[in-house]
């Protein structure tokens, strides 16, 4: 079974891991800008890091047999800086137009502050006039209050549900993201959603417009959990074709809308 990974941070992980991950049979990826762990002081190192992930990881990925494709924005983490956060947005345009930039994120709160909210509208007004996909972070902390927030400012805004996918989701906003009729993401993740806990959502909620990923990053991450969620729905008895359309035909569908991906088919490029 082929896999379709919609949300790692590979600019955090080894060779080692690329080849895991094609042995796993991991075809595509991909990579939302995030937070690198230190903050950041200058708009330009934002774009040397666009950069990096728009033309070198790809080529590095290449290697292992996987696709590699990105999203790009300025991160709600780094977002109560807002001099240097408008700066940032201001040159972003530029690689959103890039061939392997798919959508901008990710956007979203942190904190939930008021800085945080004036960039995350800032980017979805530039998604909505770009007609671009959006991958919005749904925050750690206050996380229900600040998904119901931040669903009411996409509204405001006026983005297509269909065009949105929430993140990050766990049993606390699972019923807003569905509720709300875009695509619901979760991360298989130690502090966010277990493989335990992600079958108990598909059997309340189903699979319909979900995404499941495992944002591997710097933390105590697993870039293979997509493949070992997989193998537990078919143990408890999901079927091929259920699997398939959850870890490869969702995530087709939600980013072939941006007109940029393209699958590799025995050797021949295939556009979506």
């Amino acid at each position: 079974m082929k896999f379709f990974e919609p949300h790692i941070h590979v600019y955090s992980r080894t060779t080692d891991d690329y080849e895991r991950m094609s042995t796993a049979g991991i075809r595509t990826i991909v990579e939302p800008s995030f937070w690198l762990g230190s903050t950041r002081r200058y708009a330009e190192t934002f774009f040397d890091y666009f950069n990096h992930i728009l033309t070198f990881e790809p080529e590095r990925a290449s290697n292992y047999g996987i696709d590699h494709y990105s999203c790009v924005s300025m991160n709600p983490k780094e977002a109560n800086n807002l001099v240097l956060a408008h700066q940032v947005i201001d040159g972003m345009p530029e690689y959103l137009q890039h061939e392997r930039c798919l959508a901008i994120g990710e956007v979203g709160f942190d904190l939930i502050t008021e800085a945080e909210e004036e960039v995350m509208r800032r980017q979805l007004h530039l998604a909505k006039d770009m007609n671009m996909l959006v991958m919005v972070h749904t925050p750690h902390k206050n996380k229900r209050a600040g998904t119901e927030r931040t669903i009411q400012v996409l509204h405001e805004v006026g983005i297509d549900p269909a065009q949105v996918i929430l993140d990050h989701n766990n049993h606390d906003t699972i019923d807003l993201a569905v509720e709300y009729g875009g695509w619901s993401g979760m991360t298989i993740y130690p502090t966010k959603v277990s493989v335990e806990g992600a079958l108990d959502i598909f059997s309340k909620y189903g699979i319909e417009r979900m995404l499941i990923n495992t944002a591997a990053d710097w933390g105590p991450s697993d870039p293979l959990n997509v493949s070992k969620t997989a193998r537990e729905m078919r143990r408890v008895g999901y079927s091929d074709e259920q699997v398939e359309r959850l870890v490869w035909d969702n995530p087709v569908q939600f980013y072939s809308q941006s007109g940029k991906l393209k699958l590799q088919n025995k050797g021949e490029e295939i556009a979506i």
